[in-house]
């Protein structure tokens, strides 16, 4: 059984429309190939006591990560957790100040 493929039927250049050069099909087929561009993140300021910052800087240290990726881990566990987990942390924080 062989595998029968058609063929597209390209149209001949045209005085309206030429034939595409071979940089300009490079630049349609990179252009294709380009990754979806993600939104650059918002600069957002906030304050940190001391106990704070020395955690937030004990695990980047530890981690290997930057501060901001060590923030981000702690935010997404943070919002993965039940509402019950979630109180009770906000209520610890208020020590640590």
């Amino acid at each position: 059984m062989t595998l029968r493929l058609n063929r597209p039927t390209v149209p001949a250049a045209t005085d309206e429309q030429p034939a595409a050069t071979n940089a300009e099909t490079a630049r349609f087929i990179s252009e294709a190939n380009k990754k979806p561009v993600k939104s650059k993140g918002r600069l957002v300021n906030f304050r940190l006591s001391e106990s704070y910052e020395d955690i937030l800087e004990a695990e980047a240290i530890r981690t290997g990560q930057s501060k901001t990726t060590v923030l981000k881990a702690a935010l997404a566990m943070y919002d993965s957790q039940d509402e019950n987990i979630k109180n009770h942390w906000l209520l610890e924080s208020a020590k640590l100040n």
